[in-house]
């Protein structure tokens, strides 16, 4: 195309007419040469009118005139007449152009059939999903390696601290040696002596019974005793409640609790809440404080109820 939107060379294109309603099989098509290729209505108007001028142009050109002949009488021919046959001038009709025409034909066709190039910002965008990408591709093979250094060191410690914790919550149990000492059979004709006498009470006690070897005492001086792994679970809890949830179901029997409340109670009609053991519960308690200091008591007592309405609550299910 030209300055003035003219091709330089003719060509000729594909093009859709859409006037009126819509066919069934679609549009028709049609293949036209281009004359000309404006991006306005009014600049289609000012060309086609300039076309049409130039035409009336080339049209109105001067024709030569006919040279005048004498009239024939009689039907005689004169010899010196010389009739100059002129070409009378031919009126080309003209073909209604349409002017309604907005698109640009040439537009139109490469916006249906070619393909427009991809713009800087969509270079731009692509580039940017890339770096997301692999930005993202790093964060989780980072991510990866954290938790594989956690599964390969952090978790044998963990083991081992629990065991020491489990460990050190046992009770010492009394040496070999004094287990494997008999008691004295024979009678001495001799007053016994300091050493003998000592032996004779450490064997006539009786040994502990192997069911209080695997349990811990939850506070010193209380007596109230839980088993090793029960222990365990309520030290690596993670808040005070539920490290009281976990002491009480250790400490008291699940029977127990479905009967009982914290303080008890009586109902007019119901059965009467017998109250839980003040001993067991004080150590409960003192437990509590001293592995979560500053608990407040309402929430040790608030926590205790809820959890006895929990285990009643299961067991109507369970019956149902």
């Amino acid at each position: 195309m030209d300055d003035d939107g003219n091709p330089i060379s003719k060509y000729s294109a594909y093009i859709e007419w859409r006037h009126g309603r819509k066919p069934r099989g679609g549009w028709p098509h049609y293949r036209g040469h281009i004359v000309f290729v404006s991006a306005s209505r009014f600049e289609t108007m000012q060309k086609l009118s300039s076309i049409l001028k130039m035409e009336e142009k080339r049209e109105a050109k001067e024709l030569p005139k006919r040279l005048s002949v004498a009239p024939q009488k009689y039907g005689e021919e004169s010899d010196d007449s010389t009739d100059i046959d002129t070409p009378t001038p031919v009126h080309v009709k003209r073909s209604k152009v349409s002017h309604k025409a907005h698109v640009d034909p040439a537009e139109e066709f490469l916006k249906l059939y070619g393909q427009q190039p991809p713009s800087s910002d969509d270079y731009n965008n692509l580039r940017k999903t890339v770096n997301e990408l692999r930005q993202e591709n790093k964060d989780l093979k980072e991510g990866n390696e954290r938790w594989k250094e956690m599964v390969l060191q952090d978790v044998p410690g963990l083991l081992i601290s629990m065991r020491k914790v489990v460990d050190a919550a046992a009770i010492p149990t009394r040496s070999e040696s004094e287990m494997t000492i008999p008691p004295q059979t024979l009678p001495s004709p001799q007053p016994p002596s300091r050493s003998s006498s000592v032996t004779s009470k450490q064997s006539s006690s009786s040994p502990l019974p192997s069911s209080q070897l695997s349990k811990v005492e939850i506070y010193p001086g209380s007596g109230v005793l839980v088993d090793k792994l029960a222990w365990a679970y309520a030290l690596n809890s993670t808040s005070a409640t539920v490290f009281v949830r976990h002491l009480l179901t250790a400490v008291f029997p699940h029977d127990i609790l479905l009967v009982s409340n914290l303080r008890g109670s009586s109902r007019g009609k119901g059965d009467a809440r017998l109250p839980l053991d003040k001993n067991k519960l004080d150590a409960i308690y003192n437990a509590t404080l001293e592995r979560w200091p500053g608990t407040q008591l309402s929430s040790i007592g608030t926590t205790i109820n809820a959890k006895i309405t929990e285990l009643r609550s299961k067991a109507k299910s369970v019956t149902t």
